[in-house]
């Protein structure tokens, strides 16, 4: 998901947090969202006024509130707990440590309980309650300090990716409270207005509010505090009035699929996958889409969008058409090498703002991928599927026309028949998969492969999305570009010979501008079981490669093999783990038959989910083996939380239980159930197939793996047909 090849790996951003010198891992960090506003901060709720680091409070990719320091009885209260368990609301709780007061009396550790609470609302308002309660013995005279800043800076320039001066922040004291603002480079004024419901006994340095408060035994105050986000001309029209940008809200996730096990730790995690989707929920247009992870991508992004929608279009169906209308109103129109646009082709990424208003990066706007054009067309075809309506596909007829184009006339720039890519100037991505980083799509000698580069799991995209949507085309009529169609994916199926690598038996990661095959063993041939692009034999020769010592890490499928000359646990795509990347390989597990292979990773990933505060998947983990160390050994500045890890339980449970809509056909099929060895029954409730709502009920029964589907009930017009055999 790299945006920029002098800083594709995170771990390269610098972060010197309080105190100076310390590295601040994202593993740590507290992060709430609400539509295009994002705060993320430490544990103890702190965002440091010192050193280099992304915390902060961000609205359209803006960070608003660069610092904010709370202080009791002049030192900082210690952290017991945080939690953030709905997405826009935290909770910190905090107590003091042994403290001198201004009296001269000590005050012991922990008689104060000190709990910050948090709620980010849209339009771009942060609502704080700082509240404070003594359990000591005696009356004590506190002096509570709380210490702002802002800096306005865009996320492209804290990452170091565009070299933008910081604009002057002004700061403005009220009657209630403060105010930051700033025009930035783009003549917007930008401002976070900073009121509480008590005047503060002083406003030192313009940024720091102290409050003075008597506190008895056993009594309690709180201090209440609303931070509002604005953006508007520095010189409006003449006789325009001044108005604070509006942003629209995401709605909650709608009304989704309902999954129960009698197992509390499982539905905990697939708890917290769903309200990680919550959070990432983000509006655009009169629709929303997943935001592909905070704090480096809270925006747009093709790919990741469309992966997370396919993953949950048993949960939210709705979203995914969203993301295919959102894509469809911005595919390329023109040539354009600096922004990598090509006509039919799908946008990589979208990015709001400063940087965006002055044009300083292409990435603002950026079409800078191969395969986000074929996964519009997969999420296309499987959503009806779902919904068993081709209502959509008429609608956006004109975007499918223009997206086949593209990966017939655009998508090949040598003519041999692959999708492949090259940057369009010498400043674009080297690599334009989502292995996007500058190292990593390699040889097996380490070395980078040279453009034009095809990757293999780009052609699995195009082998199913050609495939899908030769579908609709048959069923709307139209049986002679379906046919056509046929043709090209059957064409395209028959190329994966050359990623074959005959002494190694696995597919290569890709092909260079030279013709030659990557003989590095990697994940990405795991897409193509995802795709169905396989004959059984080769398909168990990948599954028998992705589940080798060398890949299988004991929690998930690696990105690269251990014995690599590149492999690196901590590489971002030289070894560590990716969710998504493993759920789509096990997808094509199930696909094939392989469900032993499949539930044995899918308890990996629960288990791994299970090790990770509140049980949220992160963008990606270290590649270390389970034998190494008994928790996944995080990355430290992966994004989290991240869109296509969250859909990664989600999808993997709905695969493991076997549903495969096909509304169009009036039917649910249930292909050979399975669970994870500690859970005995699984219910699902209101699951949509269709206009039809189903629910099930998976229980184990006898002895050994055998999982039956014991209860169907069914309010509609579908069939609900349970499938048993199967190869492996």
């Amino acid at each position: 998901m790299s945006t920029n090849p002098a800083h594709h790996d995170h771990s390269t951003t610098p972060l010197d947090p309080v105190p100076a010198g310390a590295v601040i891992s994202l593993t740590d960090a507290i992060v709430l969202k609400e539509a295009n506003a994002f705060l993320v901060s430490l544990r103890d709720g702190t965002v440091p006024l010192r050193g280099e680091h992304p915390l902060g409070l961000y609205l359209d990719d803006c960070r608003h509130l660069s610092g904010h320091e709370l202080r009791v009885g002049g030192s900082a209260p210690r952290l017991l707990v945080a939690s953030a368990p709905g997405g826009s609301e935290g909770v910190h709780e905090l107590t003091n440590p042994d403290l001198v007061l201004p009296s001269g009396e000590p005050l012991p550790l922990q008689t104060l309980q000190v709990r910050v609470e948090r709620r980010l609302l849209a339009p771009g308002r942060l609502r704080e309650r700082i509240h404070i309660h003594l359990y000591g013995r005696e009356p004590v005279d506190l002096d509570v300090e709380l210490r702002l800043a802002a800096d306005f800076r865009p996320m492209f320039a804290i990452r170091g990716i565009v070299d933008l001066p910081p604009a002057p922040v002004d700061v403005t004291t009220t009657e209630d409270g403060l105010r930051f603002s700033a025009v930035t480079s783009d003549g917007v004024r930008r401002t976070t207005t900073v009121r509480t419901d008590r005047r503060p006994d002083a406003l030192d340095g313009g940024a720091v509010l102290r409050f003075g408060l008597n506190v008895e035994p056993g009594a309690s105050h709180d201090l209440r505090l609303e931070y509002n986000m604005g953006a508007e001309p520095a010189e409006p029209a003449s006789g325009a009035p001044r108005r604070a940008a509006g942003r629209p809200t995401a709605p909650s996730l709608p009304q989704h699929t309902r999954v129960r096990a009698d197992d509390e730790l499982f539905n905990r995690v697939l708890d917290r996958s769903l309200d990680d989707l919550r959070m990432l929920r983000s509006p655009m247009d009169d629709g929303t889409y997943f935001a592909a992870g905070v704090p480096w991508f809270a925006t747009l992004f093709g790919r990741d969008s469309l992966i997370t929608a396919i993953q949950t279009l048993a949960f939210a169906p709705a979203i995914g058409a969203q993301t295919l209308r959102i894509l469809a109103a911005r595919l390329g129109e023109r040539v354009d090498p600096i922004h990598e646009e090509e006509p039919g082709k799908v946008l990589h990424e979208l990015r709001r703002g400063e940087v965006a208003a002055l044009g300083l990066t292409p990435l603002t706007r950026y079409y800078g991928t191969v395969d986000a054009t074929p996964l519009f067309l997969c999420l296309l075809a499987e959503h009806a599927d779902w919904s068993g309506d081709l209502s959509l596909f008429r609608e956006l007829r004109g975007a499918v026309d223009a997206t086949l184009e593209w990966l017939e006339r655009w998508g090949d720039h040598d003519g041999d028949g692959l999708l492949d890519y090259r940057a369009g100037t010498p400043d674009g991505l080297r690599n334009q998969g989502w292995k996007d980083s500058e190292d990593g799509v390699m040889h097996d000698d380490g070395q980078p492969l040279e453009p034009p580069i095809a990757l293999v799991e780009a052609q699995a995209y195009a082998i199913r999305g050609l495939r899908g949507v030769a579908a609709l085309f048959a069923r709307d009529g139209d049986e002679a570009r379906a046919g056509a169609l046929r043709e090209r994916a059957a064409a395209l199926e028959a190329r994966l010979e050359r990623f074959w690598v005959p002494e190694r038996r696995f597919y290569g990661m890709g092909i260079d501008g030279e013709g030659r095959t990557s003989a590095a063993l990697a994940s990405n041939q795991g897409h193509l079981l995802w795709a169905g692009a396989l004959a059984p034999e080769r398909a168990r020769a990948v599954r028998d490669a992705l589940m080798s010592d060398a890949m299988f890490s004991g929690w998930g499928i690696r990105t690269l093999g251990s014995g690599e000359a590149a492999y690196n646990p901590v590489g971002y795509h030289l070894g560590t783990v990716w969710p998504h990347d493993t759920a789509m390989a096990t997808a094509g597990f199930r696909r094939y038959g392989f469900d032993a292979d499949f539930t044995r990773v899918l308890e990996g990933m629960l288990d791994a989910a299970s090790h990770i505060e509140n049980y949220s998947l992160p963008e990606l983990f270290a590649g270390f083996s389970r034998g190494q160390y008994r928790t996944p050994v995080p990355y430290p500045v992966a994004c989290h939380p991240q869109a296509w890890a969250s859909g990664t339980l989600p999808y993997m449970v709905m695969n493991g239980l076997g549903l495969e809509a096909a509304a169009l056909d009036g039917r649910l099929r249930v292909r050979r159930p399975s669970l994870p060895h500690w859970v005995n029954r699984v219910d699902v409730e209101d699951l949509a197939v269709g206009d039809s709502r189903v629910a099930l009920r998976f229980e184990r029964t006898g002895a050994g793996d055998s999982v039956a589907l014991t209860d169907a009930r069914i309010q509609g017009d579908v069939e609900v047909v349970l499938e048993i055999s199967g190869s492996g």
